[in-house]
């Protein structure tokens, strides 16, 4: 048994978790020749992660190739010049590996987790894929198929589409306007020719970060030396700035309600959207933003996370927990790299209250540049910092955090700074950055089988701003 003096040391040191060691891990970076950067960091686990993440995605697509950035997405880890999908599938059961494809608006992620000693077969898997694919006619014809059907299903659900009709508008139908989904007809007439164009032009190891977690730098050099640059395809063709100037306006949209065959259940409700745009996350005011939208919460009557979380957040305790009549609320944050991002509120309400709906939404973005508590400021942070930290305990979200920081601005902001610059985030800098946001354009979009009645967003705002609003915030919504 040791002594009781140093049983009592012991305890009155400061404890050293393995969420608190990990996050004050150093991300190195090496800029190879070809343009490629490798980022790690040395997480000790049985498994890594590994990603590329590619400049690319919708932002940069035209007339001429609207809607190939998901046809990528969706021939990921099919066939390739050197492998059927048979063989691939198998070499990623036998990896232990959980390799997958997603695409944003302003990127290509390709990335999962495998056993680390495997870490060289996900590394030339991840190149045979993204540099070396070989899309059969098969391929496309199941990934037409699939995706008409992905975008019909979101069609029947107007809540789905939101975002993307408020991206449109918001930016006028081009770049960062460019939707995420393919719509029907664009699914089943993408030729193929198409699809190998784009792959040509943007995936490319000039446009790329390769990311781990729980490898060693040095190690994952040499292995992207010889997958992704001593086999590198011809040089791409230089893309347009992807720099998209936000245009704002409002737009409704009334659909059809579902046919008598329609297995949908639910209620039909008046979904609307709201946002402002607010500057890129490489900017500073990020860290106010973010505590802003964790401070203004919402959500919806069974919210994800168990009960009684974000009870205290404003949308919850003025909007949800006061009129019955509001299905949702949420604060969100669109951030993007390179354009101005958007911060705004999503909800969705009972049709009969649809006068309601955009004074309720424009009260509570006014009342932001207004004075805050303290005790909420403060509960803001701290979920914002607990919400951080408890995600890179994942290694999967710790390398898409890696490449996707390192792809917009050539370097990664340690957790620990993150968590500081939180820390020093007031009350007067929300008020400030809300101030500043809620004077600009608005987008604001609506939809609903029955959107009649629904006030001019832009005009509420207006009578919020100068006072007059006050009063109709007064009667008596929840009736």
């Amino acid at each position: 048994m040791p002594p009781t003096s140093t049983a009592a040391a012991a305890l009155a040191a400061p404890l050293r978790t393995a969420a608190s060691s990990a996050a004050s891990l150093v991300t190195r970076t090496t800029r190879l020749p070809s343009g490629l950067t490798v980022a790690t960091i040395p997480t000790t686990s049985h498994f890594a992660a590994v990603g590329v993440y590619v400049d690319a995605g919708p932002v940069y697509e035209t007339s001429d190739d609207r809607g190939a950035s998901r046809f990528v997405s969706s021939l990921a880890f099919k066939s390739t010049q050197s492998s059927s999908e048979q063989d691939i599938m198998q070499a990623m059961a036998q990896m232990g590996g959980n390799l997958f494809c997603t695409s944003t608006r302003e990127s290509l992620i390709y990335q999962g987790s495998v056993l680390t000693h495997e870490v060289p077969r996900a590394v030339k898997l991840l190149a045979d894929v993204t540099l070396r694919p070989a899309i059969t006619d098969a391929e496309m014809d199941q990934a037409r198929a699939t995706l008409a059907f992905e975008a019909e299903e979101i069609l029947a659900h107007p809540a789905a589409y939101l975002g993307e009709l408020l991206h449109a508008v918001a930016y006028g139908g081009k770049g960062l306007g460019n939707s995420v989904v393919c719509d029907p007809d664009q699914a089943r007439s993408m030729d193929k020719a198409v699809v190998e164009r784009y792959f040509k032009r943007y995936l490319h190891p000039s446009r790329m970060v390769i990311a781990g977690a729980g490898v060693q730098h040095e190690w994952l050099c040499e292995l992207v030396e010889k997958e992704f640059v001593t086999k590198v395809p011809a040089d791409s063709t230089i893309a347009k700035d992807p720099t998209t100037p936000y245009v704002g306006g409002t737009h409704t949209l009334a659909v059809p309600p579902p046919p008598p065959t329609h297995t949908n259940f639910e209620q039909p409700l008046t979904h609307m959207q709201v946002a402002f745009p607010v500057p890129t996350f490489t900017h500073p005011d990020m860290f106010p933003l973010s505590v802003l939208q964790v401070l203004m919460g919402g959500g919806g009557s069974f919210s994800a996370g168990g009960p009684g979380k974000g009870m205290y957040s404003r949308l919850y305790t003025n909007v949800l927990n006061r009129y019955a009549w509001m299905e949702s609320c949420v604060a969100f944050q669109h951030a993007y790299a390179r354009s101005n991002s958007l911060f705004g509120i999503s909800a969705s309400c009972l049709p009969t209250h649809n006068q309601f709906l955009a004074n309720v939404l424009a009260g509570e973005l006014v009342q932001m540049t207004k004075e805050y508590a303290g005790d909420e400021v403060e509960r803001a942070k701290n979920q914002l910092k607990s919400s951080l930290l408890m995600n890179l305990e994942s290694q999967v979200i710790t390398v898409e955090d890696i490449g996707r920081q390192v792809l917009a601005q050539g370097t990664r902001v340690e957790p620990l700074e993150l968590v500081d610059k939180i820390e020093r985030v007031d009350k007067d800098e929300l008020v400030r950055v809300a101030t500043d946001m809620v004077a600009r354009q608005p987008t604001s979009v609506i939809v609903g089988e029955d959107v009649n009645g629904v006030g001019d967003f832009a005009a509420s705002l207006s009578a919020f701003r100068g006072g007059s609003g006050q009063q109709q915030q007064k009667k008596r919504f929840w009736r």
